[in-house]
Parts: C-alpha cells; sequence; structure tokens
C-alpha cells in the first residue's frame, strides 16, 4: 500500500510540473504578443515598401525600397530575383549567349531620371562559349532622381529576363511601387541592408587614364594595364553596337598586366569608346572608359 501511495505522489508531482511549464510558456508567450505591436511599428519593421513577389516553379522576383536621400532627391530601389538550384539569369552584356534584362519604365510619376548598377557577374565557359551569369540571387541597384520630394513618386517596371539551366526560358514581370513623399518615408531595415550588401558588389568605377588599349593584329587589340595594378583575373569589354569581343587572354604568362583579344564588326575601331570591367583575383571588380589607340 505504501508503494502504491509513494507512487501516486511522484505522479501528482510529475503533473504539477508540466503545469508550472505550461503556465510559465503561456505567460512568455502572452508577454512577446504584447511586444509585438511596439516591435513591428519601430525602424526595425517599418515600412517594407515592395511590390508583390511574382513567383514561378523556376523564381521569384519583385522590385522594393532600399533607401534614399532627400539631399539628392534619389530614391535607392533594388530588384531582386532569386533562383531555383541549377537555374542563371545573364548580366547586361551576356557575352556569346543569353539575353539581358530589358526594362521598360511606364506610368511613371515624379521622376526625373532612372540609372541601373550591375553587380559584377560570374564567368561561365561552356561548349566554347563564355557567359556572364548570376546564379542563386541577385540584386540589381536601381537609382531614382525624383522631380519633386514633397510629393509621392509611382514606378510601373515591365522587365523582360532570360533564365537557363538545361534549357532556356524567356521570363517577363510586371512590378508596381507607389512610394510616400521623401518626407514622411521611412525604409525597413532589412530591406536597406539587402540593398547595401549588393551595392557594394557593384564595380568601383575607376580613372582609365593609365590604361592602355591599342589596336594589334587585324582584328586583334592589346590592353596593358599599370604596372602596379592589381592582379585581375578577367576583364569584359563592352563596345558601341555592331562590334563584338572575345574573352581577353594574357599574351605572356609571366607578365599579368598585358591582354589581348579579338573583335568582330563593320565598323572601325580606333577612337572608339570601351567600357572594361575588370575582375580581381580577390572578388573586387572596378570599370572604366578607354578610347581605342592606333
Amino acid at each position: 500500500m505504501d508503494y502504491i501511495l509513494i507512487a501516486l505522489r511522484l505522479v501528482l508531482k510529475i503533473i504539477d510540473t508540466k503545469i508550472m511549464i505550461m503556465k510559465k510558456t503561456a505567460l512568455i508567450s502572452a508577454f512577446v504578443v504584447m511586444l509585438l505591436p511596439p516591435l513591428l511599428a519601430g525602424n526595425v519593421f517599418a515600412n517594407n515598401i515592395s511590390s508583390s513577389w511574382i513567383i514561378d516553379q523556376q523564381t521569384k522576383s519583385r522590385l522594393f525600397v532600399g533607401g534614399y536621400d532627400k539631399e539628392k532627391k534619389q530614391l535607392y530601389l533594388g530588384w531582386q530575383i532569386s533562383l531555383k538550384d541549377g537555374w542563371k539569369t545573364y548580366w547586361r552584356s551576356p557575352g556569346d549567349a543569353g539575353l539581358p534584362p530589358r526594362w521598360a519604365w511606364t506610368q511613371n510619376r515624379n521622376i526625373q531620371n532612372i540609372s541601373i548598377k550591375w553587380p559584377a557577374p560570374k564567368l561561365l565557359h561552356i561548349f566554347d562559349m563564355d557567359t556572364y551569369v548570376y546564379y542563386h540571387e541577385v540584386i540589381l541597384p536601381v537609382t531614382i532622381k525624383v522631380s519633386d520630394i514633397t510629393k509621392p513618386t509611382s514606378i510601373l517596371l515591365n522587365l523582360e529576363y532570360m533564365i537557363c539551366a538545361e534549357i532556356c526560358i524567356p521570363k517577363e514581370g510586371r512590378y508596381r511601387l507607389d512610394i510616400p513623399d521623401l518626407g514622411h518615408i521611412d525604409v525597413s531595415f532589412f530591406q536597406k541592408a539587402l540593398l547595401d550588401r549588393h551595392r557594394a558588389l557593384v564595380p568601383t568605377v575607376i580613372s582609365g587614364n593609365s590604361i592602355n588599349v591599342q589596336l594589334d593584329t587585324e582584328n586583334m587589340i592589346l590592353i596593358d594595364l599599370p604596372a602596379d595594378f592589381k592582379p585581375v583575373d578577367d576583364i569584359i569589354i563592352e563596345g558601341p553596337d555592331g562590334l563584338l569581343f572575345g574573352r581577353p587572354k594574357l599574351v605572356d604568362t609571366t607578365d599579368k598586366n598585358r591582354f589581348t583579344a579579338s573583335y568582330s564588326g563593320k565598323q572601325a575601331i580606333k577612337g572608339q569608346q570601351l567600357t572594361l570591367t575588370l575582375l580581381r583575383e580577390d572578388g573586387t571588380a572596378s570599370e572604366t572608359t578607354v578610347t581605342v589607340q592606333p
């Protein structure tokens, strides 16, 4: 009989302990619920100004606000795309294959100017073709110059782009933003951090005065970088419409600052302005404009 009483007391003690834990859990949950509204009203979760997500089997994408500058009359947006494993999309100059995004801004209000920045891409070499792509996720920073900081801004973006894996699929997205005037805007901390991280991946603009680009043999150019230049892993060359460039190669493996590249096109290349994107071994990148010398 004593054993039964001892066992019963143990069971009751366990039940009391569980009840106390449940009460404490309920109390903590209630406390969290009470704290959430003020937190949500604070800057951490403030104004997630964003278009609706466009979601399909391979991607999800949106356009969002990640910052502003009242003095410069600028809004900082980001076009964000997340791709499933195995899929990629293309840089502004895709290389030997692929298509770049095509931007159409319509039904805009209170907008003076729009500029797009491009984080440095990855090189994909396949089937003897070089293409420049983004994997997994990328955010393309967009700077909007507003006409009047005291008025709200409306944006409608129609964007066409391509994604590829074993097959290629053209995509189209329609993104709308209605943004308060810059005197009453409060940007989400998380969206600002997200955009800032990708803005930091945009190649820095440098002077091209110390970089020499000149004609070499037929349909070839030479690119000479300064002796004190940081080692460059790859160079992407962009020129006027109608001029196409091959991937630059080192003239001599012992000289890391001299490259040669092929080109094709009907127009003369001498005197043309080229944009060079210099991808470095340490993961950084820079961009410059040069003129082809005779």
